[in-house]
């Protein structure tokens, strides 16, 4: 994870300020918007543009990169109709407080679905300042060092239904994380260096929660309660992480659910007696290789018989 802080501070430190500048490009069923090269809020009046009439503009995003601000203010998207903001590579110096009236997203809460904050861009300091965003479904992390996830967390909008952290470095993460977003339906942490998960961190009942991303981190193990309480928990992925042995507890309302889709593969399976449940696991079902003992390496735990896994 050292690399990507140091990558990521290359990144940031290379991206010198540019003129102003605003442009528009066209997908097949929205604009995107990007703005780029700002250096204090006036910049926001000066060259972004307030004329999206909805015929010609049904969806926006409004992408803010490479910029050095002082803050955001109140009118920065007034009138831009954006139904997703893109932080990448912005520094805000000053970021407002609760309570204090003035709101940086105050021309888009009627519009605003998805945030998304990218390559070590500044954060809000609570994320109560969001709780106004009743609209917000997703919130979006991309390249981000030091994420502390907090019971802050909780202070979220209640109607946000996804959040997705990839590519980025963990310095906290608390017990009970999310455990108040009763909406939440889908997370996705991956490619970070998240050692812990506890079941504590998800609302209980998770009864909207379809689907748990969690691989490509750094877990050794899953509790044995992750998929209790979550009755609509179709996906789960803990692939590529340094599991050596699944507890068949942490599965168990899964494996009644005929379309469930479970991905345990690329983890250093010890194919001991433990694996055993493993070989009866559903089709839809992957499994990870034997990496140990030295006998079975390589094999598919699936096409080995469970005399074959022997606990010493």
């Amino acid at each position: 994870m050292r690399s990507f802080q140091i990558a990521l501070l290359f990144f940031i430190a290379c991206s010198a300020s540019a003129t102003p500048a605003c442009v528009e490009t066209y997908g097949s069923a929205r604009t995107t918007y990007t703005c780029s090269g700002f250096t204090t809020h006036e910049d926001f009046d000066r060259y972004v543009s307030r004329d999206f009439p909805p015929h010609q503009y049904p969806d926006i995003t409004f992408v803010l990169k490479d910029s050095r601000l002082d803050y955001i203010p109140p009118s920065a998207f007034i009138d831009t109709r954006a139904s997703t903001l893109v932080f990448s590579n912005v520094q805000v110096s000053s970021l407002p407080e609760v309570g204090q009236g003035v709101h940086p997203f105050h021309g888009v809460i009627s519009w605003l679905k998805r945030i998304e904050y990218r390559n070590g861009s500044s954060v809000p300091g609570t994320w109560r300042l969001l709780q106004p965003l009743t609209k917000l479904q997703a919130l979006v992390f991309r390249n981000m060092p030091e994420l502390q996830l907090t019971e802050d967390f909780n202070s979220l909008p209640l109607n946000l239904k996804k959040i997705d952290i990839e590519n980025s470095t963990i310095r906290t993460v608390r017990p009970g994380w999310l455990s108040q977003l009763a909406n939440l339906e889908e997370l996705v942490v991956k490619g970070t260096n998240l050692n812990t998960f506890d079941r504590s961190m998800l609302p209980s009942p998770a009864t909207k929660l379809t689907s748990l991303d969690l691989r490509h981190n750094e877990l050794t193990s899953l509790p044995e309660d992750l998929t209790r309480d979550a009755p609509s928990l179709r996906t789960l992925n803990v692939a590529s992480n340094k599991i050596r042995s699944f507890n068949e507890e942490s599965f168990g309302p899964l494996r009644e659910n005929q379309n469930a889709t479970v991905n345990l593969e690329g983890n250093p399976l010890n194919c001991d007696c433990h694996a055993r449940f493993l070989s009866s696991l559903p089709n839809s079902w992957t499994s990870p290789l034997c990496q140990s003992p030295e006998r079975l390496r390589g094999r598919q735990v699936k096409q080995i018989g469970i005399s074959q896994l022997l606990c010493d």
